[in-house]
C-alpha cells in the first residue's frame, strides 16, 4: 500500500479559532517559481516540503535518524463516495478528458525562519533556524482549507481549518496523518494520561487498517535506533466522531491518520479545526512506555501554552 501521486483511487502553538480566515473560491495561481523540494532543519528534528505532494510534510527525522517516511503522503485526503481520493499527492482523473487530473488547488504558500518571511524561492531549498513555519492555503471542490506547519523546541505542530462552500458527500476525510517508520515494531495507543492499548505491528504480509477509537495519542518505538515518536490531538471538532485509522503496511510504514467526517454529507458552512503535535524520545526497551508518557505530558504542555 505504497502511497504514490495516485490518481483515483502556528506563533507556534495557536490554537485560537480561525476568525478572519479569508478563505477564497478556487482561482487559477502561477505556481512556477514556487519550490520543489525544501529541507527544513530545526533542533534535532529534519523535515521536508514537497510540491509534487502539493507543498506538503515529506518524512521526519529526530537526530538523523528516519521516524516517518518520505515514502508516503501527509496533509488532508478527502474520500469522495462514488469519485474517489482527492488531497495530498492524491490525483482524480477528469471524466472524458484523458490525461487531464483534479487535484488540490493550492493558491498559496508561505515560509517564516525565526520569524522572518522567506522572500526569495528555488526549486531546491534549504532552511534553517531556531523555528520553522509554513502557511498554506488551498481548495478542493467544495472544501477550502488553511493549514500550516511549525516546528521548534524539536515539537512539530501541525494544523489544518476546513470550511465547506459547497455541501460534500465524504465516505471520509484524513484530515491530517503521518507515516512512522516501518523500523518500528512496538506501538501504544491512548486516551488522556492512560494507556489503552498495546501493539506489535506486522512483520511481514498484507496490509492491515483498522479504525481505533476513543483514544487522542499514539506512540511508536524502534529499540535498534533507542528512538521513538508521539503523536497526540491538540485539537478536534466537536462534531465530529474523529477516530485514528491504523494502517501497518509491512515494510513500508506504520500510518495513523485522523479518520474524520466519516460517511456524511457535509453541508454548506460547516467548517472545523484539526490539530496535532508530534514530538520524539530516546529510550531503550525497559523503559520506552515511561519516556514516551513523559514526552505526551510535555507535548500537551507545550500545546497549552
Amino acid at each position: 500500500m505504497k502511497t504514490s501521486f495516485c490518481k483515483s483511487t502556528l506563533s507556534i502553538i495557536a490554537l485560537s479559532p480561525w476568525i478572519g480566515a479569508g478563505l477564497h473560491a478556487s482561482e487559477a495561481v502561477d505556481q512556477a517559481g514556487w519550490p520543489q523540494k525544501v529541507t527544513v532543519t530545526v533542533g534535532d528534528v529534519r523535515t521536508r516540503i514537497d510540491g509534487p505532494k502539493m507543498w506538503t510534510l515529506s518524512g521526519i527525522d529526530f537526530q538523523d535518524r528516519v521516524m516517518a517516511s518520505e515514502d508516503s503522503a501527509y496533509g488532508t485526503v478527502f474520500t469522495i463516495r462514488n469519485v474517489g481520493h482527492l488531497g495530498t499527492a492524491h490525483f482524480l482523473d477528469v471524466p472524458g478528458k484523458p490525461g487531464e487530473i483534479e487535484k488540490e488547488n493550492v493558491t498559496s504558500i508561505k515560509f517564516f525562519v525565526d520569524g522572518k518571511p522567506v522572500d526569495d524561492f528555488s526549486k531546491l531549498m534549504e532552511l534553517g533556524g531556531q523555528s520553522f513555519r509554513m502557511e498554506r492555503t488551498s481548495d478542493m471542490r467544495g472544501m477550502q482549507l488553511e493549514s500550516s506547519v511549525s516546528l521548534r523546541d524539536d515539537v512539530l505542530i501541525e494544523t489544518v481549518h476546513i470550511q465547506a462552500t459547497e455541501p460534500m458527500d465524504l465516505q471520509k476525510a484524513h484530515a491530517l496523518m503521518y507515516a512512522w517508520t516501518p523500523e518500528a515494531p512496538v506501538g501504544i495507543f491512548g486516551a488522556g494520561a492512560e494507556i489503552k492499548r498495546r501493539t506489535t505491528f506486522l512483520k511481514e504480509g498484507a496490509t492491515v487498517a483498522e479504525a481505533v477509537k476513543d483514544m487522542d495519542w499514539a506512540a511508536v518505538f524502534d529499540p535498534e535506533a533507542g528512538k521513538g515518536s508521539v503523536f497526540v490531538v491538540l485539537q478536534k471538532p466537536s462534531n465530529d466522531d474523529v477516530q485514528f485509522l491504523l494502517v501497518d503496511s509491512p515494510g513500508l510504514y506504520r500510518k495513523i491518520a485522523l479518520y474524520s467526517l466519516i460517511d456524511q454529507v457535509v453541508p454548506v458552512g460547516w467548517q472545523g479545526t484539526y490539530q496535532s503535535a508530534v514530538g520524539f524520545f530516546s529510550a531503550t526497551q525497559a523503559d520506552w512506555e515511561q519516556k514516551a508518557l513523559q514526552r505526551l505530558a510535555e507535548l500537551r504542555a507545550y500545546g497549552a501554552k
